[in-house]
């Protein structure tokens, strides 16, 4: 390790132990980060590939929303299932009313079906199983491996290796930069010390940015884990205050989901408007209450949610619920990890840092095992 530490100086503690932890971070982390950054190319595209793929169908923009008549409809269609959610996305999907439906005894939201409506006509566009989608596969990998729960730990497990390795790597390419200025690759000098200096060089380019991945994927490895506990507190005692409250049919509660959008988006302040609603009597809910999610349309008002009450009975808000820190964390942790907030444009730079990100990767496995080749060859003669 000369040509990082100097001629002739022997590497300190703190760098030696720097290096070995890069050396074995990186090495452990390799194959599972190659599969992360194979499949999360492909999910930052994901609203392109699933319009391709018609995943989502379009709808004209309607003069007036029937939410009311989509909801009616979607009765009808499934006389067997209820409704445990609807939402709007007019951003992404305008003119379409999404509608979540699961078994009649379903609390959760485990093998629900969404169903697409046309908001000006009324009229079903068709069904989706997210989890089947070519996309929603890709998720399921990149996201819980197959695994569940389970899977999300693991990922925030590779999501830490990642970021020791990138932080450790920082500290033992500090020396190194003292001695050559930055960008210079050693093109005639073997390849061992041109592949070194490539994958040093686009290192610290995409250091920021690989930061930043890795670290949000080790938040979004617990969103499971801070749900749960958001239901086992702050939902549980929601629950227990609202005891004594007669629950509501819900398949049909007296105030329905369109008269709760109706009313919320009238109230609410310029810019934001109704993205989701969740029925009583679900995982996320209590059995009289609405859940009634709201966001903003630009800059970080689109990643930041407003989450409400709403008595199912009335329609009047029961209650405003300010959401714990760590969920508003992992809430804004999304869009940082995957550069969904910026347009085509940043998605591209996000596709170009993954890339970067891909080769320095393999580059430094190959680093790795040419240098332990070059040590056993030398062992030999």
């Amino acid at each position: 390790m000369r040509e990082w530490t100097g001629r002739g100086q022997r590497p300190s503690r703190w760098f030696r132990i720097n290096l070995w932890l890069h050396r074995w971070t990186s090495i452990v982390a390799t194959l599972p980060f190659l599969v992360l950054c194979v499949t999360g190319i492909a999910l930052i595209f994901h609203e392109e590939l699933d319009a391709a793929l018609g995943v989502v169908p379009g709808a004209s923009v309607p003069t007036q929303s029937r939410i009311a008549d989509c909801l009616a409809q979607a009765t009808r269609d499934f006389p067997d299932q209820r409704i445990i959610s609807v939402g709007l996305d007019p951003e992404r999907h305008p003119g379409v009313f999404l509608v979540v439906l699961n078994a009649l005894e379903a609390t959760g939201f485990d093998g629900a079906k969404l169903s697409f409506y046309d908001l000006g006509t009324s009229k079903r566009l068709g069904e989706s199983d997210p989890s089947k989608t070519f996309t929603g596969v890709l998720l399921e990998l990149h996201a819980e491996w197959f695994m569940g729960p389970l899977g999300r730990l693991l990922g925030a497990l590779v999501g830490l290796l990642v970021t020791v390795s990138l932080l450790s790597g920082l500290v033992i390419y500090a020396p190194y930069m003292r001695k050559v200025a930055f960008g210079f690759i050693r093109w005639a000098r073997g390849q061992r010390l041109t592949q070194l200096d490539l994958h040093n060089f686009i290192g610290a380019m995409v250091l920021g940015w690989a930061v930043v991945v890795s670290a949000t994927g080790f938040m979004l490895g617990f969103s499971q884990v801070a749900l749960g506990l958001w239901q086992y507190t702050d939902l549980s005692e929601l629950r227990r205050e609202f005891a004594q409250a007669e629950p509501v049919d819900v398949r049909s509660p007296p105030a329905s989901a369109a008269q709760i959008i109706a009313a919320q988006e009238a109230s609410a302040p310029p810019g934001w408007g109704v993205r989701s609603v969740i029925y009583p009597g679900t995982e996320l809910t209590t059995p009289r209450h609405y859940g009634v999610i709201m966001g903003g349309s630009q800059g970080l008002d689109a990643q930041l949610l407003d989450v409400t009450l709403v008595d199912a009975a009335t329609g009047r808000v029961a209650r405003k619920i300010e959401m714990p820190a760590y969920l508003q964390a992992i809430f804004l942790a999304e869009p940082l990890h995957f550069g969904n907030y910026g347009g085509l444009a940043l998605k591209l730079l996000w596709a170009l840092c993954s890339l970067l990100t891909l080769f320095i990767t393999l580059n430094g496995a190959w680093l790795f095992f040419d240098r332990r080749r070059a040590r056993s060859l030398a062992g030999a003669v």
